[in-house]
């Protein structure tokens, strides 16, 4: 539990985008009914995505559920239940770097920087959109993060409409990474950039693959002195998610 020892919740600021200019808005309009219980999934096609471009919202909801613990006055030993979503086949984990043969522990060594820990938190998907979403319904995420860019194929297979309609029950949030039409961001302090960056140094990489390559202009300065790191985020609406990105039957 590292991140608890080192993070607190004035290492964040929430920021609203979609008005005339931002505003800066609590972390509940970030995250609506947080409850330290949700299920929160990070969508990670090519294993570094997730670790680039979510790292700060995942510290923001660690260091959240960290916070309920330590209201409560008690020592604790535990983990948020945050997953990731890796595609993995018999080639390998699919990396910026290719396809690399990896075990569990190199793949998730990244992720468990950041408390995505343990390594049952670490989930193999397949390539496919609706593959991917059925282990989505299968681990009953409640708050979902995917790259805006990630979309089924016309060739996909559907999925039941009984798992589009649990989906849209059990999900609380979902926002797109890589988003072309943010509406949220969040900016944090360097202790916040450190725990990510390090998080990164963990990526299996081929030999003659530089840091530089894997993570191009990945924070975005901000113009507050303290909060020098940026991600954004558009936070979309369950249902309008479920029939664009979905296939059902």
């Amino acid at each position: 539990m590292h991140t608890s020892k080192v993070l607190k919740s004035s290492d964040f600021q929430y920021w609203r985008l979609d008005l005339d200019k931002p505003v800066k808005v609590e972390f509940n309009a970030f995250c609506p009914n947080y409850h330290e219980l949700d299920r929160v999934g990070v969508v990670s096609p090519q294993l570094e995505d997730g670790l680039l471009y979510t790292g700060y919202a995942l510290l923001a909801l660690t260091t959240a559920f960290y916070d309920v613990l330590r209201s409560r006055l008690t020592d604790f030993f535990d983990y948020p239940q945050h997953f990731a979503f890796i595609d993995v086949n018999r080639e390998g984990v699919y990396t910026r770097s290719g396809r690399l043969p990896l075990d569990k522990q190199a793949m998730g060594a990244p992720w468990g920087g950041l408390d995505v820990w343990p390594d049952s938190n670490w989930i193999t998907t397949p390539g496919d959109v609706m593959g991917v979403m059925k282990k989505v319904f299968d681990f009953q995420i409640n708050r979902l993060f995917w790259p805006q860019d990630f979309k089924p194929s016309q060739h996909e297979v559907s999925l039941p409409a009984y798992v589009r309609d649990m989906l849209r029950a059990r999900l609380k949030a979902v926002y797109y990474y890589r988003s072309t039409s943010p509406t949220l961001e969040i900016r944090v302090t360097q202790p916040v950039e450190d725990i990510v960056q390090k998080s990164i140094t963990r990526v299996p990489k081929v030999e003659g693959t530089t840091l530089d390559q894997i993570q191009p202009n990945r924070a975005t300065p901000s113009t507050e002195d303290n909060f020098a790191y940026v991600e954004r985020y558009q936070q979309v609406n369950v249902t309008d998610f479920l029939e664009d990105r979905g296939r059902w039957s």
